[in-house]
């Protein structure tokens, strides 16, 4: 059973947005397309993310139609609002968006696209965990208009990923890594630091492993474990 719901309004009962929300025409439009789905839930994540049998009532197989139905929506709420804006930024977060068929992840882009519009120029991130990258995959995601892949690295030891619960090798990301640039996409990869049984040396390691992976950017989070719970911050 999930958390109770934070104290707050509650929800309009027409769907639409609040009378008293000033939406600021100018400001920059984007949008985060969630894909709860992991073959493993780890043990850090405090996102909101299942395995395919702990999510009752929501099949992996339907889960495209069922966001692009969510995307029209939030399309009809924001119209009565005022005019749409394209968006500028498209980022697919998780969960384990590659998880879903590269051909799914095209078409909630295209709902994006559709509905709102894409920006010329826009970025347009897949996070992925490295071994569920292959070539054909990213090959359809760049040909759907896919700019960008966010790699979850985290570490660059086997006890360190082991400790994160993490299902892939070392040698994953730097295949993930090159099939990502072989076909025009941007990368960036992530490290987690401080998991149980992680030495400054293993740390050394990793940074070192992702420096030379050449990648456009990397984001480095650390571990911070309160009252025996594991929280990556």
């Amino acid at each position: 059973m999930g958390a109770a719901l934070p104290l707050g309004d509650p929800a309009p009962a027409d769907g639409m947005l609040p009378d008293d929300l000033v939406l600021d025409g100018e400001t920059v439009f984007g949008a985060y397309l969630h894909v709860p789905f992991c073959r493993v839930r780890c043990g850090y994540c405090d996102f909101n993310t299942y395995t395919a049998g702990e999510l009752r009532g929501a099949r992996q197989d339907a889960y495209a139609d069922t966001l692009a139905e969510e995307v029209r929506l939030a399309g009809r709420v924001l119209a009565h609002r005022g005019p749409l804006r394209e968006a500028s930024t498209v980022f697919f977060g998780g969960g384990t968006p590659t998880l879903l068929p590269a051909g799914d992840l095209a078409r909630m882009l295209e709902g994006i696209r559709d509905t709102f519009g894409i920006a010329k120029g826009a970025e347009v991130t897949v996070e992925a965990n490295p071994d569920t990258v292959t070539s054909a995959v990213v090959d359809e995601l760049a040909d759907a208009g896919v700019t960008r892949m966010s790699i979850g690295m985290q570490s660059a030891v086997p006890h360190v990923l082991a400790a994160l619960d993490r299902t892939h090798r070392p040698e994953n990301v730097g295949q993930a890594v090159a099939a990502a640039r072989a076909a025009g996409l941007g990368v960036s990869v992530d490290l987690i630091y401080g998991a149980p049984g992680e030495s400054l040396s293993d740390w050394s390691r990793s940074v070192d492993a992702a420096v030379a992976l050449e990648p456009d950017h990397i984001s480095a989070y650390a571990l911070i474990i309160e009252d025996g719970t594991k929280l990556a911050r």
